[in-house]
Parts: structure tokens; C-alpha cells; sequence
């Protein structure tokens, strides 16, 4: 009769070891000495019965308690696997995809535990193993608004292919001060699994406007002036995104000055500030000429002349 080994010492703890310990040792050593990870090696088999045997005893409060008390399982230092509650391990291991079926039907296995049962989905860490009830998925899709929809918003309703293959109608409101990238949440307008929805997220592109730019909250707006407009100064009609506006245009304005309109531009859908609008003035000549208008401009480059470029002087 062989004397029983020490159970601490198989799993290789401390006797401080807290039963978290004692789960993680035992998972590790029995992955490695599993049998059917060592085909035909007989002292795998032999050290994976005692694995089995102090875990069973280690694990158990009460068992554990009379062990550290007596030193003894209480079995008259039989061998693991000889006696007792044990499978005939002559009839042979049972195999991992065995264990899985135990795990699946029962959730609870007495395999190598004396019937004290134990969780393998804990002791192996097989969690990922089973099958997670499939969730809806959310459903991206881009929509195309045009530049006014984008600044005040609007109603729109939308035909969403779902995942399934199903198309349906939706009602979509979209907020005012959107832009290029947004992205607007509908919760459960997703793939429907039974009483389950996932999402549908609109991702919004703008269309640019023939007039207006966008930068952020503020809109930029080219106005072009004739040259006596820029050299005697004028009071134009400048449109914003709202309406039209008065801008006095000082004289001997130059092209590219930039002038502010305050609060012309967007309302920020999150702070509720509205942006500036930023008008660039551009000097146009006229479409025609002839001589007379010709010789007008002979005569104020003679009488007015002046270099706008004199500062690229010391680049030339």
C-alpha cells in the first residue's frame, strides 16, 4: 500500500491557497496531463489521477478541512483511481469532446470528484464554447440631403433594406444644423429578432450649394462687386442662409477682404449657437469693352498709378 502524496504538493500550492488557487492549478495541470493530450503515456495517466484526486479533496470544504487536520483523504492512502467513487479508469478517460456533451446536457459533471460535482465550465474556462444568443445587428446606411435641409432640418421618409432581405418605410426627422458625417440613432429600427431590435444609423451626407460654403457653424458666400462698386463703395444685397441682408461695402475695397455677418451662420444642434457668415469680396471686370471704356482706363493709369504687387519686391 503506497502512502498517499502530499495533495499541495501534486498541485503544486501553498497549504495558504485560496480555493481561486487551488481551481486555476488544478485547470492548468489537467489540460496538461489530460489523456488524450498524451496518447499511451502512462505516467500523464497516472499524474492525472492524482490531479483529479487532490482537487476533489481540495476543493471540498469539508474533505479539505479533515485533510489539513489528519493529513489523510480518509481513503487508507489508496490510490487515486483504485477505489472509491472513482470511475474504472481501465474502461478509459473520457475524451474532451465527452466532457463537452456532460457540460452541455447537465451543466454539472461528477467525473473525477467523488460525485461532489463541479462546474467544468469554470475549471476549464470553456465559457466561450457556448453559444451566445444571437443579437439583432444595427443597420448603417448613408442618406443625401440637399444644403437647406441640412442648416434647418426636415421630415423624410426612408425605404431601409434590413439584413433579412425585408425592405421597409421609415419616418425619419432630421435635426437641423447637420453636416457631412453626422450620424442620427434610431434604437430598434435595426434587424428585428423576435422581441429583440437592433439600431439604424443614417450617416448624412450634404450636397455643396452653388453659393454657400460650410465651415463648421460658419458659411462663406463669394460677392463679387464691379470696380466702382469696390473704388466708390456701395450698399449691396447680400443673401444669407435665412434671408437677405444690407452690407455696406466701404470705398477702395480690395479683392479677397473679408467682411462679417454675425450670427448668419449655422445653429449648432448641440450648443444652439449659431455661427458667423464671412462675405469675400471678388472684383469683377465687366463682361465688354470697347475703346472708350479702354481709353477711361488709360487715362486712370496715367493720372492714378499704383503697384498692388510692390510687396513681392524682394521675392523677385
Amino acid at each position: 500500500m503506497n502512502a498517499e502524496k502530499d495533495l499541495y504538493a501534486v498541485l503544486g500550492i501553498p497549504r495558504s491557497a485560496t480555493q481561486e488557487q487551488i481551481k486555476k492549478a488544478y485547470r492548468d495541470l489537467a489540460r496538461k496531463h489530460h489523456p488524450d493530450m498524451n496518447q499511451g503515456d502512462k505516467r500523464s495517466e497516472e499524474k492525472f489521477k492524482e490531479i483529479q484526486h487532490a482537487y476533489e479533496t481540495l476543493s471540498d470544504q469539508e474533505k479539505k478541512k479533515n485533510y489539513d487536520m489528519f493529513g489523510t483523504t480518509g481513503f487508507g492512502g489508496q490510490r487515486p483511481g483504485s477505489g472509491g467513487n472513482y470511475r474504472q479508469y481501465s474502461r478509459g478517460f473520457p475524451g474532451i469532446d465527452e466532457i463537452f456533451k456532460d457540460i452541455f446536457s447537465q451543466g454539472r459533471t461528477s467525473y473525477g470528484m467523488g460525485g461532489a460535482g463541479g462546474n467544468f465550465g469554470d475549471i476549464f474556462d470553456f465559457g466561450s464554447v457556448y453559444q451566445q444568443p444571437k443579437k439583432p445587428k444595427n443597420i448603417q446606411q448613408t442618406i443625401t440631403i440637399d444644403f437647406k435641409a441640412a442648416v434647418e432640418g426636415e421630415e423624410r421618409e426612408l425605404l431601409i433594406k434590413s439584413p433579412e432581405g425585408r425592405t421597409k418605410r421609415i419616418t425619419v426627422k432630421i435635426p437641423a444644423g447637420v453636416k457631412t458625417g453626422s450620424k442620427i440613432r434610431l434604437p430598434g429600427k435595426g434587424e428585428q429578432l423576435s422581441s429583440a431590435a437592433g439600431d439604424l444609423i443614417l450617416e448624412i451626407k450634404v450636397l455643396p450649394h452653388p453659393v454657400f460654403r460650410r465651415e463648421e457653424d460658419d458659411i462663406y458666400i463669394d460677392l463679387p462687386l464691379t470696380v466702382y462698386e469696390a473704388a466708390l463703395g456701395a450698399l449691396v444685397n447680400v443673401p444669407t442662409i435665412e434671408n437677405s441682408v444690407k452690407l455696406t461695402i466701404p470705398p477702395g475695397v480690395g479683392s479677397g477682404t473679408k467682411m462679417r455677418l454675425r450670427e448668419k451662420g449655422v445653429k449648432n444642434p448641440k450648443t444652439g449657437k449659431r455661427g458667423d457668415q464671412f462675405v469675400i469680396i471678388q472684383i469683377a471686370m465687366p463682361e465688354e469693352s470697347d475703346e472708350y471704356m479702354e481709353s477711361i482706363m488709360r487715362q486712370i493709369k496715367e493720372k492714378y498709378p499704383y503697384n498692388p504687387r510692390k510687396k513681392f519686391r524682394q521675392y523677385l
